[in-house]
């Protein structure tokens, strides 16, 4: 594929967006960048793609210019925006990110999608790759945009994408190698409109898969498997409970592939069943794509969690405090608290008009609740007749009153279930004021004054 002389727009000037407009630069494509925002970022981004050729408006959209050979639409635009209407009446083909990358990348894409767990996942399958020799590298959604990183890996080498359900509703030919359906639960219904249309952006990562492509699809989620029905590619699913047929799963305390053991579960260091089930996932790709057994079980050992996706940031008189304040959405919290005893769960946040009652269901191992953010009322009116609640207005008081609840070999777990914008920037924003407002309470409960002894 060639883009010389292409005439290429750019819908939104975000992190992909500039991405990708350096890019297309760089393959001398004539390119037009488009943002509703003007923030100073934006204009700083603006001012270095001025001094690369590029036409960037930012303000608005002039829906009189829209013309071009392809517009290339960022991740978050909804599909019913204005500006994305006009191109489909101009004609104009659309695309994501990593549909138009994917076009151009010489290695092999291995792609990860789902509700919850697809940054881990995705982060411990390029370091199953990296583990085997494989130049390789996670990017995709994850925040390295993918026509960035088809720039440094080339034939030989295989990237590990993690694929949103935004992006993949934009892609037209994009075909992983290997694929990964994690779950499938209500999300981002606000900007797909249905439940079905968001099932149906994820059923993209499969859609132009062959019969020499894998498809790992989580053989307890119901949706992944209805997936799995209507695929050409080799399916083998994955279970953090047993071995499915054909597929990779848990027997006796170990991942196995088939009847081949790959690593204790006990060398796993990702908390609960979420934990477990995103290794596994990641490791049935790693061997669906060929990598040596011992390279994966050595990745798996030697992989630290990422910050915010059940994160432990401390452990003090016998209870454990994890973050996971990435579970913007109920099913993520339900999904955090398997494997778990005796926790606690701080929970609350802005809904984002997702029904939260699904969280009742969690109650046991949940043994007491403490709700804040907008949406503190209806966590405290799902859990107040099933354990004790405590609504709060802060993270310092969240975490005081749930210390207090705590018990000993029992755990601390911020799953909010809910987005952060509330109360925070950002839901990485939201983990570390969790993680100073832990590390206060214990101090102050050491050193029985003011943490500062």
């Amino acid at each position: 594929m060639s883009l010389a002389g292409k005439r290429v727009i750019v819908v939104g000037l975000g992190v992909s967006g500039m991405a990708t407009a350096r890019a297309l630069v760089e393959l001398d494509a004539k390119v037009r960048v488009t943002e509703a925002g003007d923030s100073d970022l934006i204009k700083q981004r603006a001012d270095v793609l001025g001094s690369l050729g590029v036409e960037v408006e930012f303000g608005g959209h002039d829906l009189g210019r829209i013309d071009g050979d392809l517009a290339i639409v960022s991740p978050g635009i909804p599909l019913k925006a204005a500006i994305v209407q006009a191109l489909v009446e101009e004609g104009i083909e659309i695309a994501s990110e990593i549909e138009i990358a994917s076009r151009l990348a010489r290695c092999d894409l291995l792609a990860v999608t789902g509700t919850n767990g697809k940054t881990t996942t995705t982060s411990l399958l390029a370091a199953m790759l990296s583990e085997a020799g494989i130049s390789s590298v996670a990017a995709g959604n994850i925040g390295f945009p993918l026509i960035e990183a088809i720039a440094s890996i080339g034939a030989g080498g295989a990237i590990a994408v993690e694929v949103s359900s935004f992006q993949l509703a934009l892609t037209d030919s994009f075909r992983p190698k290997v694929a990964v359906l994690l779950n499938v639960a209500e999300d981002h219904t606000d900007w797909h409109g249905t439940f079905e249309d968001y099932v149906d952006a994820k059923a993209r990562i499969v859609a132009n898969q062959g019969p020499d492509d894998v498809f790992l699809p989580n053989d307890d989620d119901p949706i992944a498997l209805r997936v799995a029905s209507k695929t050409r590619s080799i399916v083998r699913p994955f279970s953090a409970v047993r071995v499915p047929e054909g597929g990779v799963g848990v027997n006796e305390g170990r991942i196995m592939f088939g009847d081949q053991p790959v690593v204790s579960v006990a060398d796993v260091p990702l908390p609960g069943r979420a934990g477990l089930e995103d290794a596994t996932a990641a490791a049935g790709a790693a061997l669906s794509y060929g990598l040596d057994p011992r390279a994966v079980a050595r990745a798996i050992k030697g992989f630290r969690p990422l910050a915010h996706r059940l994160e432990v940031v401390a452990e003090a008189r016998g209870i454990t405090y994890i973050d996971d304040s990435k579970a913007t959405n109920p099913h993520a919290t339900l999904s955090a608290v398997r494997g778990l005893h005796d926790v606690v769960l701080i929970a609350g946040g802005r809904s984002k008009g997702i029904d939260l009652s699904p969280l009742a269901s969690i109650v046991p191992p949940v043994t007491a609740v403490v709700a804040l953010g907008e949406a503190r009322d209806e966590v405290r009116n799902i859990f107040k007749d099933l354990v004790e609640v405590a609504v709060v207005d802060s993270m310092e008081d969240a975490v005081r009153a749930a210390a207090r609840f705590a018990e000993p070999g029992g755990s601390v777990l911020l799953s909010p279930g809910c987005a952060s914008l509330d109360m925070y920037e950002s839901y990485s924003a939201r983990g570390e004021d969790f993680a100073r407002a832990v590390a206060k309470v214990i101090g102050e409960s050491e050193g029985g004054g003011d943490g500062n002894s």
